[in-house]
């Protein structure tokens, strides 16, 4: 009887970092959806302009970056990109297809992937220090802006046969105030719900 008990204890201990492998997969699966799907809608609210229009992308972006680790923050922009490159309408304008990714616009959304895993690294590294966590997911926020930002703007300069100040003028400079509002949006909103949930914020 006393054997059958600890042969059970021992399956019962080794089952157990399975269920919770299982439930980190389910977890990060939610979650990739969720970006994805965050991705896909805010494209479509939109300001017209031209090259470049104005979005809300960056703002699901920088939810992302703010709330999701590397793989997750990875796998959300990488997948998003491809199911748009395959023909999905989930780009600006309710377009999707490879053309769009060699168009003006086409650096921007590349740079996503980018910026969300250099981003969400970044995050992570100053978490472990002894900065407010509000202060080390803007510090990351802004450097994932400003990588969306060099990869649209060097990709509009070859795309768009403009000078690098043509360039920035007209793909970058419009948009810098409202993104990083938008950055102090997510930071706030996200440590609100680390707070609520009973994280450590420093």
């Amino acid at each position: 009887m006393g054997k059958n008990r600890k042969e059970i204890a021992i399956v019962t201990k080794s089952a157990w970092p399975m269920c919770l492998t299982q439930k980190g997969i389910i977890h990060s699966i939610i979650c990739d959806a969720i970006g994805i799907g965050a991705l896909c809608v805010s494209a479509n609210l939109e300001a017209p302009l031209q090259p470049v229009p104005f979005t809300l992308q960056v703002l699901a972006l920088a939810f992302i970056v703010a709330a999701f680790d590397v793989r997750e923050a990875a796998v959300t922009t990488a997948g998003y990109v491809v199911i748009g490159a395959l023909g999905a309408p989930v780009f600006s304008g309710a377009l999707g297809g490879i053309i769009r990714l060699v168009g003006p616009t086409g650096g921007f959304i590349l740079g996503f992937v980018v910026a969300a895993i250099v981003g969400s690294w970044l995050r992570i590294r100053l978490e472990h220090t002894h900065m407010p966590w509000v202060v080390a997911c803007l510090l990351s926020l802004v450097v994932t802006i400003a990588i969306v930002y060099v990869c649209g703007w060097m990709h509009l300069m070859v795309v768009g046969h403009l000078s690098a100040v043509s360039a920035f003028t007209v793909g970058v400079a419009p948009f810098v105030v409202l993104d990083l509002m938008k950055a102090g949006i997510a930071s706030c909103l996200t440590a609100a719900a680390r707070i609520a949930m009973g994280k450590d914020m420093h």
